[in-house]
């Protein structure tokens, strides 16, 4: 029976061989990462505020309950397309720059 190595003794194995230029290429990297997640984030937080803005501008219009209930369907689909596109992206990013670390740390400790 073989024997499993426990992931945490791994990682510590693998970080006690870098050096302090190789921390801080690292640190750097999960900086710039951590920013790219961080907009994503703030992008998503922000496009309901966005589009509440027109959709006030679209009801003001409106010339009967039909077309308020037709703008309200429109606005929620709209939210629902927006928030999945936005968390498609956010899971890709948040595997790309999981690939990214990993691939360079295990470079750096190899």
């Amino acid at each position: 029976m073989s024997e499993r190595r426990n992931p945490a003794v791994a990682a510590e194995d693998l970080v006690a061989k870098l050096t302090g230029r190789d921390m801080g290429e690292l640190t750097a990297q999960w900086v710039s990462n951590w920013s790219q997640f961080n907009s994503r984030l703030v992008s998503l937080a922000q496009a309901p505020l966005r589009n509440s803005v027109t959709v006030a501008d679209q009801l003001r219009q409106c010339q009967s309950p039909t077309d308020v209930v037709d703008i309200q369907i429109k606005c929620a689909r709209q939210a629902y397309d927006d928030y999945m596109d936005e968390a498609r992206q956010l899971s890709e990013l948040v595997v790309k720059l999981s690939s990214d670390a990993l691939g360079s740390l295990a470079n750096k400790g190899g």
